[in-house]
């Protein structure tokens, strides 16, 4: 019998959830039924994708695979090529064939079911997992025959079971205006009761994120669990975010992170009687597959070798997989055990290892609650907050304290440029992947005269702020940054400078031979206005000597923010974490940033970001993201004095930055125009504010535009932003 949980989740109730629910506080639901079911096992396939035609006759207007017949990428693979890919799959270890096409008359029956046999005989120990619904009640049309006749044919030549495709969204409604040539929904479900009465298991999905609405998915979810009920015959329930590149539904984006997380969510709470929840790891960014694993998915789907259908609409390149090695290793790093199955997740003797689960003590359980009260944390409650409270948890207290120190009807965001005028540095810090030193061939300093173009098309383009950075260049005197900052401010004498970190401005007053207040008022009265966070990196000496021992010292950079905030100028506060350090460093990062506070009042936001290693000097490996949503909760509860956090998408991603804001953050950070350092490591993520807008819209809130000291210059109607997304 399919497996139920005692108390049944309602309609009604799935419903409720998905409106009205904390993020956090559903995650957390998911994860726990996910870990009871399926302890620490993480399920994934070494799986070649088939796809036999991209020619379709029923060009549905979701789908960006399907190309007209005189087009120079249709193709149709005959039978001797589909034996040339399987032979060359040979000894390659697949666990799965997955076969899947376009309605084409070419391809018939037959033509199936010797593909079938083939693949049989040349892979015999893989299981094949083919054919869509609609493809089997058009094969079984087409070739006269019914679907129990078309089903058994096609498992005697060699079909295991059916992949869920083509369920899309069941209302009536959605599929009239995404796919009205498709069969409708009764129909997909009977050829899966059909196919599960002989024995042939089968898949479902829904594809989500485009134009139903949250009644419409939570039918979809019914009528599955219904299905299920009744036959059993279910394997796994896999959610598909719309990718929306190369489709004709007029939309043009899919869903963000936040719906990508509560609708996996809400189906592992309302699928009882599922065994799995798989999501496509080729669908999916990295950071947040990592985070899915924690809030109801079981299994990431498999290596995908070949696949065309995500990728021809917009799925990320760098989310495949090479092989079955790196899955497992992903899957290990998050403290998971992978198991490589089958689609048909054959039975494995004994029961899985319970997940792993930090201890809660009496004294975590205190911690929790002072920082869901609102009291102020210290240093071993905020350890124990980090190593032992599930990130759900935290990340549930957080948004509460978000909502008591700044609301939750709006985020905001800010339209700025970063320019980095040079690449020279002669620090050398291990972590950055941008310098260079002088005599290098690429090394480089805009002139004044091309800084202030930038900065001109920037204002023009809306921006409030700019951000210039640089290196510690030789080159450039004091002088030539009161010149520069001067030149500014004459051609665009509105727009908000905040520039120049820390370890900047002591270097220049070093090479000056002036006091650090000295340097501050010169560059503040040549048009500087405020300083940004960089450069703090972990504010522990221990660990900056082993990654940048020429940089500024911990006391040198808060003093230049003491010294910043005693003249009036409001600045921000950054964490870079994942060098290495232990919780204790991140804790007294944070603690440094509050006691400056404390006598200063002069931070205006905090941001943390994790340290992107590739093309360092440094081994580390990257975080996760779940450990950058539990950094964001952390840092929201410790520092109970500094009023707005700010998400990280440059390094983490629009995605994970979206769920920040729901995890503590308030402030989706700026819209940049152009970014160099980060970009430096091969981390190329970009946002425009119609995306950012969007992305504020679908967590619920209301998007507002805001200038550096966070007054709001405009707010955005939140439905009006979703009908046109």
């Amino acid at each position: 019998m399919p497996h139920q949980s005692r108390e049944r989740v309602s309609a009604e109730q799935a419903l409720d959830l998905l409106i009205k629910a904390d993020t956090a506080e559903l995650m957390s639901m998911a994860d726990k039924v996910r870990r009871d079911r399926h302890g620490a096992s993480v399920h994934h396939v070494h799986s070649l994708n088939l796809n036999p035609t991209n020619l379709c006759e029923n060009r549905c207007g979701l789908c960006a695979f399907w190309r007209e017949p005189e087009s120079s990428e249709a193709y149709t693979l005959n039978l001797r090529q589909v034996e040339d890919r399987l032979e060359r799959a040979r000894g390659w270890g697949l666990t799965d064939v997955h076969i899947v096409g376009g309605l084409n008359r070419e391809l018939d029956l037959d033509y199936y079911i010797q593909f079938l046999r083939a693949t049989k005989r040349i892979l015999p120990a893989t299981a094949i997992q083919a054919l869509t619904a609609v493809e089997v009640q058009w094969l079984a049309d087409h070739a006269g025959k019914s679907v129990p006749e078309t089903l058994t044919a096609l498992k005697s030549a060699g079909l295991d079971a059916l992949p869920g495709g083509g369920a899309e969204i069941f209302s009536a409604r959605v599929r009239e205006n995404i796919c009205p040539r498709k069969i409708p929904a009764d129909q997909w479900l009977q050829v899966h009761r059909i196919a599960h009465g002989l024995g042939i298991p089968s898949n479902a999905t829904m594809l989500f994120g485009h134009m139903e609405t949250a009644e419409e998915i939570v039918d979809h979810l019914c009528r599955l669990r219904s299905l299920q009920d009744q036959t059993g015959g279910f394997l796994a329930f896999c959610p598909l975010p719309f990718h929306a590149k190369g489709t004709q539904i007029g939309m043009t984006r899919g869903p963000g992170g936040h719906a990508i997380v509560r609708i996996v969510a809400l189906a592992r709470i309302f699928l009882d009687n599922f065994p799995h929840i798989r999501v496509l790891a080729n669908f999916l960014d990295r950071k947040l597959l990592q985070t899915l694993l924690f809030c109801g998915a079981d299994d990431i789907g498999g290596t995908s070798i070949d696949e065309r259908i995500a990728r021809s609409a917009g799925a990320p390149d760098d989310c495949s997989f090479r092989g079955p090695e790196e899955m497992a290793a992903f899957v290990r790093e998050l403290g998971f055990d992978p198991v490589l199955t089958s689609s048909l997740y054959g039975h494995r003797p004994g029961k899985p290892r319970l997940a792993r689960v930090r201890p809660e003590s009496s004294a975590t359980r205190t911690a929790l609650q002072k920082a869901q009260d609102g009291q102020r944390l210290n240093a071993e409650e905020a350890t124990l907050l980090h190593d032992s409270v599930p990130f759900h948890e935290l990340g549930s207290a957080a948004h509460k304290r978000r909502r008591q120190v700044v609301g939750d009807e709006r985020s905001t965001f800010i339209i700025d440029r970063n320019i980095s005028f040079t690449n020279v540095c002669t620090v050398g810090c291990k972590f950055c992947a941008y310098h260079k030193g002088p005599q290098d061939a690429d090394a480089f300093a805009m002139s004044i005269e091309e800084i202030v173009r930038r900065v001109e098309e920037a204002a023009r383009l809306g921006a409030t702020q700019v951000m210039l950075q640089g290196g510690l260049n030789p080159a450039l005197s004091l002088d030539w940054y009161k010149d520069m900052l001067r030149a500014i401010k004459r051609s665009v004498p509105h727009i908000w400078l905040h520039s120049l970190s820390p370890a900047e401005v002591l270097w220049l007053a070093q090479r000056s031979h002036l006091t650090l207040q000295d340097t501050l008022v010169q560059l503040r009265e040549a048009g500087l206005d405020s300083l940004p966070g960089g450069g703090a990196e972990i504010l522990v000496d221990e660990v900056r000597q082993r990654v940048s021992p020429a940089k500024i010292a911990t006391s040198q950079w808060l003093d230049v923010m003491e010294t910043a905030h005693g003249l009036g100028m409001r600045t921000t506060a950054t964490m870079v974490y994942g060098l290495g350090e232990t919780t204790a460093d991140r804790v007294r990062h944070l603690l440094h940033i509050r006691d400056l506070q404390d006598r200063t009042g002069g931070f205006r936001a905090f941001i943390p970001w994790s340290f992107q290693p590739n093309h360092t000097r440094l081994s580390e490996k990257p975080q996760n993201g779940v450990d950058y949503l539990r950094m964001v909760a952390l840092s929201r509860l410790v520092l109970d004095n500094i009023e707005h956090v700010q998400a990280g998408w440059v390094t983490e991603g629009p995605y994970m930055a979206q769920l920040a804001l729901t995890f503590g953050a308030d402030d989706f950070g700026g819209v940049l125009m152009e970014e160099s350092v980060v970009k430096a490591t091969g981390i190329a993520h970009t946002v425009t504010a119609e995306e950012v807008i969007a992305l504020i819209a679908e967590t619920g809130m209301t998007a507002a535009q805001r200038n550096t000291d966070y007054e709001i210059l405009q707010t955005f109607d939140r439905q009006r932003t979703l009908k046109s997304a």
